[in-house]
This record gives structure tokens, C-alpha cells and sequence, in this order.
């Protein structure tokens, strides 16, 4: 199939992986449409799939435990894509939530007790 697309980007987490894994799966459905992959076998969607994830994704894919549906020769698209979702879904950023606790101070007049209570919620 010949075309004059060009390939969208391997993926990259960045500073939001969540963010980052809808916008880069909306590419790549788009893509794959595009491309009227989106009628194809299985087979040869995850296979354009794993071209086109980058290395970070691959990774990540591996350590999946994929079970096949009935009635199903593979893992369909759709069950990594969901795998994925549910995987960057519970995706949170880590240095958020470090950056907030570290900027918390004593306010004048509060009692320690309260401090610290707030330090520990």
C-alpha cells in the first residue's frame, strides 16, 4: 500500500504520560485509519502497532500478561490499546505531589499540632 504520510512519533511520557498516551493513541487511530489499516488483520495492526509505539511503549508491552479473546488466533488491538489505557490511567505524576508537601509552612499563630496534622493529610 503505497502512501505519502508521514509517520507519527514514537511515543514519550514527557511530564504528563497520561496526556501524552491519548494524544499519541488519537494519532496513531487516525493514522491507522488513514492508512485503511483499520480493516486489516489483527496481525498486522499490532505489528504497525509496535513500529510505530518507540521503545518506551515496547518495554511496557512486554511486561503485559496478554491473553487472547475466544474465539481469537492473537491479542487484538484493542486489548493492548485498552491494556495501555488502564496502565497510564493510574499513571500519576510523582514530583507534583513531592513539589506540594515541600512547599507547605507552619502559618504564624497555627499550632504545631495543626502543622502537623496538615503535613500528614
Amino acid at each position: 500500500m503505497e502512501n505519502n504520510l508521514p509517520t507519527i512519533p514514537a511515543f514519550e511520557a514527557g511530564t504528563n504520560p497520561s496526556e501524552s498516551w491519548r494524544y499519541w493513541k488519537e494519532d496513531f487511530e487516525d493514522n491507522l485509519e488513514a492508512l485503511r489499516y483499520s480493516e486489516a488483520p489483527e496481525k498486522t495492526k499490532n505489528a504497525l502497532f509496535r513500529h510505530l509505539c518507540g521503545e518506551e511503549l515496547k518495554k511496557q508491552l512486554r511486561a503485559f500478561d496478554h491473553k487472547p479473546n475466544n474465539g481469537c488466533e492473537g491479542v487484538t488491538l484493542q486489548q493492548v490499546l485498552q491494556e495501555f489505557d488502564k496502565y497510564f490511567l493510574n499513571h500519576e505524576n510523582e514530583i507534583f505531589p513531592s513539589f506540594k508537601f515541600l512547599e507547605i509552612k507552619q502559618e504564624q499563630g497555627e499550632k504545631f499540632t495543626d502543622y502537623f496534622s496538615r503535613l500528614r493529610a
